[in-house]
């Protein structure tokens, strides 16, 4: 059986395993050059993750959507990329949803428990959620979404792709937390990324199903990880793991809505492959 037959009968394991792949080879070649020093990064070091992390969906999606789409393939998956209109109120959704939540939480906060959740509104960071976004939805959304989404329903299919979202990011995080938070690591990634990206990635599966629109998932994400970083406060590490819990329970109470909702339990339909 040849590369090519192999990853149209499996699309998306080879697109899952592709990612991981890239993303933690590249990370584990800057471990490696660093003699595995954990201590904190220098500016090379980091350019080269963010990198590593930008191409592993990336590349993966452009590859198994021409292995199995072909020309056809890529051709459909910029039509989706520039589908832009949809209605106003997935816009809202789409670009609202993170700012209004943290920004109510941190403000709550700051002025009931500690000024120091107060928002720093550090705007340059934005950049990173716009490279974020831009880069890693081809492969997440314009790849394995839809497919997803083609025999699994919406609940199902977005609380699995967050768990596999959550877990390519283990190693990353690892790697930039572990020195200056020990054991307390593994409770940080559990709230931050488990707890917190499986139902903003039901939220942005939702999105795409009932829209079709990987702009507005490259949007969605760009909102999500640009106003973290943009308005991440100066907190200790428990203030963070507080507030982070905070926000991640909002999300689940959000998706709670949403599955309830009559829009919520349907997507536009799907036949197996591409939609």
């Amino acid at each position: 059986m040849t590369v090519a037959r192999w990853i149209q009968r499996r699309p998306l394991i080879a697109y899952f395993a592709l990612a991981f792949v890239i993303s933690w080879g590249g990370i584990f070649v800057v471990l490696t050059a660093a003699a595995f020093d954990l201590s904190p990064m220098q500016p090379l070091e980091a350019s080269i993750i963010l990198l590593a992390m930008l191409l592993g969906p990336f590349v993966s999606g452009l590859f198994c959507t021409a292995m199995v789409g072909g020309r056809q393939g890529l051709s459909r998956l910029g039509a989706h990329l520039t589908q832009w209109r949809v209605g106003a109120h997935w816009y809202a959704v789409a670009l609202l949803t993170v700012p209004v939540i943290l920004l109510t939480i941190l403000g709550v906060l700051s002025a009931t428990v500690d000024p120091a959740f107060e928002p720093r509104f550090f705007w340059p960071l934005f950049a990173v959620g716009l490279l974020a976004g831009a880069f890693e939805e081809i492969g997440w959304t314009g790849f394995a979404t839809p497919r997803l989404l083609a025999c699994k329903g919406l609940a199902v299919a977005g609380a699995l792709l967050g768990v596999i979202w959550a877990f390519w990011h283990l190693l990353v995080d690892f790697r930039y937390n572990i020195d200056a938070m020990g054991a307390a690591w593994v409770l940080e990634f559990a709230i931050v990324y488990l707890a917190t990206l499986t139902p903003y990635r039901m939220l942005m599966t939702w999105v795409y199903g009932r829209t079709r629109s990987l702009l507005l998932s490259v949007a969605m994400h760009a909102s999500f990880t640009g106003w973290l970083l943009v308005l991440f406060p100066a907190t200790s590490l428990s203030q963070s793991l507080l507030w982070q819990a905070v926000v991640a329970a909002t999300l689940w109470g959000a998706v709670a809505v949403v599955l309830r909702s009559p829009e919520g339990r349907t997507v536009r339909p799907y036949r197996r492959g591409w939609p």
